[in-house]
């Protein structure tokens, strides 16, 4: 009787092992997968604050005030009385330099190509482990 309790503690011992093994492994692939998860998407999230600076309006508040909108202004600190005013607001429209749109366009296009890049690489070898664990 004794020698079938041992045999069950070994099985056990061998199945505790080789799970820990697995989880191991798991637990590798699932932090490789996402730094290059996290790579490629601090790479998007550049591409698109590069883009938002360069081709964003100069604001310095963050509001936009389109033509004839009304806004109210308090006059003075004291005063709580609010009065209306209609603020015309005239948008020159300034054209960029060729040289400066070419720079735009060249940032935009390099960063997109490096953030594919980095995606297709991720995918390639993502499908490469799926192929090698089911092998």
């Amino acid at each position: 009787m004794k020698s079938r309790k041992e045999e069950l503690e070994q099985s056990n011992a061998s199945y505790k092992e080789l799970l820990e093994d697995q989880f191991e492994l798991i637990k590798n692939n699932f932090q490789d997968t996402g730094k290059k998860a996290l790579w490629i998407g601090g790479s998007l999230l550049l591409a698109y604050g590069l883009t938002r600076l360069i081709t964003s309006g100069t604001s310095e508040e963050g509001e936009e005030t389109e033509e004839g909108q009304i806004i109210e202004i308090i006059p003075e600190p004291s005063s709580s009385k609010k009065m209306k005013v209609r603020k015309l607001v005239q948008n020159e429209h300034t054209e960029e330099s060729a040289v400066v749109s070419a720079l735009k366009h060249q940032a935009i296009v390099f960063v997109l190509g490096l953030a594919a890049k980095k995606l297709g690489s991720f995918l390639n070898e993502l499908g490469e482990k799926e192929e090698n664990s089911g092998s």
